[in-house]
C-alpha cells in the first residue's frame, strides 16, 4: 500500500485522542522494596492521551525521554507509549547482519554488536535444536518508524494505528538491540498458530539464555502491563543477567525495568528454579511475594506494535 504523507494522514483523522490524567497501577508480585517505588502510569491511561502534532514532529501527549536514554543504558531503558528515545538518538556499535543470522557486510539488517554476537550464538543452537530462524526486521531508525506508523494510518486510521504501531520514538526497535523474529519452516509469524509453534515455543524456553527477552508476553494481564498485543516475534537483547532476571521474576520487561531504574529490589518468581542462571551468576535468597497489586481493568488492543518486515531482504539499510 502506498505511504501517504504522515502529517496529511494524521491532520485528516476525524478523532483524536482525549487528554486524561495518567492513572497508577503497580506491578503485580512485586518483592518487598528498599525504596519507595512510584506508581507507572497504567496504559489505558497512556493510549487514551491525545496525539500531538507540529510541523516536525508527532507525539503523544505528556511522553517523556525516558531515564535510562544514554548509549551506555540501553539495556534498561523504559520505552512505552509514555516514555521514548530522542529523534536523534542513534545506537552505537551497529554492525550488519544477514536474515540467517551471521554477521557480515553483506547483511541487510543492523544490530549493536552485543546483540548481534548473541544472536548469532543463538541461531546456532536453534539450528541444533531443529528450529530454523530467521530476521524479519531489527533496527530501526526514526525516519523508519515515521514510515511503518504513516502505513499504519492510512491502513486503519489513526486510533487504531496506535494500537498496531508504535508512535515513532517509542519503539525499542531504535535501541539496535530488539528482532523480530519468524521461522524458515513451519508456521509463518503472521499466523495465529505462531505463538504455540515450535519456533516460539523454543524461544521461549531458550532466548533469555542468549540475552533475549519477549517484551510482549500473553495474557490479559501481561497486554495491560506491557500497553501493546501479545507479540511472539519479538525479542530484545538485554544482557545474559538482566535477561535471566526479568523472566525469573515473571514481570513483564515494562514493569521489571521501571522497578530497576526506580531502585526496587529484585523479583523473585514462584517458577524461578525453572530457569538456569548465566555462568558464575549469584542467584539472592527469595523474597516473600505479597498479594497481587492493582492491575488495570482496561486492557489496549492485542493488535501487534509494529509489522515486521513480510520477507527476509537482504537490501542493506544505512544507519543514519
Amino acid at each position: 500500500m502506498r505511504i501517504v504523507p504522515l502529517l496529511a494522514l494524521i491532520l485528516g483523522a476525524s478523532v483524536l485522542g482525549a487528554a486524561l490524567p495518567g492513572g497508577g497501577v503497580v506491578a503485580a508480585a512485586v518483592a518487598p522494596q528498599t525504596v519507595a517505588v512510584p506508581p507507572i502510569t497504567a496504559c489505558s491511561a497512556i493510549n487514551k492521551r491525545k496525539i500531538i502534532i507540529t510541523r516536525t514532529s508527532i507525539g503523544i501527549q505528556g511522553a517523556v525521554t525516558t531515564k535510562n536514554w544514554r548509549t551506555s543504558q540501553w539495556a534498561a531503558a523504559v520505552l512505552d507509549p509514555m516514555y521514548r528515545l530522542s529523534s536523534s538518538y542513534r545506537p552505537t556499535n551497529l554492525v550488519r547482519i544477514t536474515w540467517r543470522g551471521v554477521i557480515s557486510t553483506k547483511g541487510g539488517y543492523w544490530l549493536k554488536r552485543e546483540a548481534a554476537d548473541a544472536l548469532s550464538a543463538m541461531f546456532v543452537e536453534a539450528k541444533a535444536s531443529n528450529i530454523s530462524l530467521k530476521i524479519l526486521s531489527a533496527y530501526r531508525s526514526y525516519a523508519t518508524q515515521r514510515a511503518i506508523f504513516a502505513k499504519w494510518v492510512a491502513k486503519s486510521g489513526l486510533q487504531l494505528a496506535r494500537k498496531y504501531s508504535a508512535v515513532p520514538g517509542h519503539s525499542e526497535h531504535q535501541l539496535g538491540t530488539t528482532v523480530d523474529l519468524g521461522s524458515l519452516t513451519g508456521v509463518s509469524w503472521s499466523s495465529p498458530k505462531f505463538p504455540t509453534s515450535q519456533t516460539a515455543l523454543w524461544l521461549e524456553a531458550n532466548a533469555y539464555k542468549f540475552g533475549f527477552v519477549r517484551s510482549y508476553p500473553a495474557g490479559s494481564a501481561n497486554v495491560a502491563l506491557s500497553c501493546y498485543g501479545a507479540e511472539a516475534w519479538h525479542w530484545r537483547y538485554v544482557g545474559k543477567d538482566l535477561a535471566y532476571e526479568i523472566v525469573c521474576s515473571a514481570q513483564v520487561p515494562r514493569i521489571f525495568l521501571w522497578n530497576r531504574q526506580n531502585g526496587g529490589e529484585r523479583v523473585i518468581g514462584p517458577a524461578c528454579d525453572s530457569f538456569t542462571p548465566p555462568e558464575g551468576y549469584v542467584l539472592p535468597s527469595p523474597s516473600p511475594t505479597p498479594p497481587a497489586s492493582e492491575v488495570p481493568t482496561e486492557s489496549p488492543s492485542a493488535s501487534p506494535t509494529e509489522s515486521p518486515t513480510a520477507s527476509p531482504t537482504e537490501t542493506p539499510v544505512t544507519p543514519p
